[in-house]
């Protein structure tokens, strides 16, 4: 038994000596092969990585997808190793059109990054994430279209607008948060707001507080005018004579309005304060869709903002949403608003209009809806005709008949006629 173990324990030692001198071995080959390839490719050398290129990829067409096509560069670029150092000058030569512009515009060392490339190349092609967040609210299902064409379009979209830079949740969540509140605020401070292009949740707010500031200012200071400045009478200096002014020269007179009540001058649509209840019965008027419900609208050109009553439109449950109004007389206050949209022949567009609640008219269209002149305009125009009809009709009337003179004859309308001359026999 003895012998036994003793035999097993030098064939153990036996294997370990063998396998060290295995180890060994291979590790003299790796070194061999290693020096080997170095000499090999100091006298040969690799590839350049823009000729392997142009034999993997083809060049940029218009019907190509960008995003596709700079996708498939990218995997093609990790598989050869390409160095990512290198990619925007591989990538150059394969573009055309309006992202080889892009490529030309930005100078280095952007132009040698590749991912600042990318980025101008989706924004110069609509793409940005800006842009992305527009089209996604704008997007809408359509029936000719595969679903799963427009799924990918939706999804696309949204990764371009919230996971653009790689954010984490926190700062997807604050993007969202960002846009909702930026599309909920009224026109005139979203104007504002917008054109600061906050990133932040807390840019936002200061940005709104900015807004909401110089807006009550602004109102402040209209609501007190200075005086007119007077210019004193001009004199001549003494031993000039005083220049004799030319006739000016002569212009078409105004056509008056078809609900003009008198020659005296063209009135102002409901001149004076909005919430007068006396209104010109002639002012013209026209049924518009306020959120597609027919409404009969009052269009004042001297107005700058749309008003409704309360029975049309509802203010804002547990809104602050608010709009201040002036009247001629210079009395400033604020009205609650809402955005809606309003509907007519020349178009329909949306935008923010005031709630009064003694407004004398269901609404009063003002020219802060784009359409106004426009609808204006065919409202106007078929009175006038017909009141120059009518004008033509009544001088017409009025043109005088031939009279026949009467005469001494038996026959009215008819000559006297001549005494025969008598015979002096």
């Amino acid at each position: 038994m003895e012998d036994i173990v003793r035999r097993l324990a030098e064939v153990v030692v036996r294997q370990q000596r063998f396998s060290e001198q295995l180890a060994q071995r291979q590790e003299q080959t790796d070194q061999v092969v290693g020096l080997l390839m170095e000499s090999a490719a100091a006298r040969v050398p690799l590839p350049d990585a823009r000729s392997t290129a142009h034999q993997l990829m083809t060049k940029l067409t218009a019907q190509d997808d960008i995003e596709a096509y700079l996708h498939t560069f990218e995997v093609i670029a990790t598989r050869e190793a390409w160095d990512k150092a290198e990619w925007a000058k591989i990538l150059a030569p394969f573009l055309t059109g309006e992202a080889q512009r892009a490529y030309v515009a930005l100078q280095p060392p952007a132009s040698e990054d590749y991912d600042a490339l990318k980025r101008e190349i989706l924004a110069r092609l609509g793409l940005s994430p800006i842009s992305a967040a527009q089209q996604f609210h704008q997007w809408s299902y359509e029936d000719q279209v595969p679903v799963r064409a427009q799924a990918a379009r939706l999804s696309r979209l949204v990764q371009l607008w919230l996971l653009a830079g790689e954010p984490s949740a926190s700062q997807v969540a604050e993007r969202v948060v960002v846009d909702r509140l930026l599309r909920a605020l009224p026109r005139r401070c979203r104007t504002t707001v917008g054109m600061k292009g906050p990133t932040t949740l807390r840019e936002v707010v200061e940005a709104v507080e900015l807004a909401e500031a110089s807006a009550a200012r602004d109102t402040g200071e209209r609501a007190w005018a200075p005086p007119r400045r007077v210019n004193p009478a001009w004199r001549p200096q003494e031993g000039t004579s005083r220049p004799v002014p030319r006739p000016a020269a002569a212009t078409p007179p105004d056509e008056p309005m078809p609900t003009e009540p008198s020659s005296h001058g063209p009135p102002a649509w409901l001149a004076g304060c909005a919430v007068h209840q006396a209104v010109p019965s002639g002012a013209p008027r026209r049924t518009v869709r306020v959120e597609g419900w027919p409404v009969t609208a009052t269009l004042d050109s001297g107005s700058s903002v749309t008003l409704v009553q309360p029975g049309i439109v509802q203010p804002r449950a547990g809104g602050r949403s608010s709009i201040p109004i002036t009247c001629v007389h210079g009395d400033t206050r604020n009205v609650p608003s809402r955005q809606v949209t309003v509907a007519a022949g020349p178009g329909s567009w949306t935008l923010e209009i005031g709630i009064v609640d003694d407004l004398p008219v269901p609404m009063l269209l003002g020219r802060d809806w784009p359409g106004f002149d426009q609808l204006l305009a065919s409202t106007v125009r078929p009175a006038s005709r017909e009141l120059r009809g009518r004008k033509a009709r009544s001088r017409k009337e009025r043109r005088p008949r031939p009279v026949l003179l009467a005469t001494e004859s038996e026959k009215e309308g008819e000559p006297r006629p001549k005494p025969s001359p008598k015979n002096s026999s």
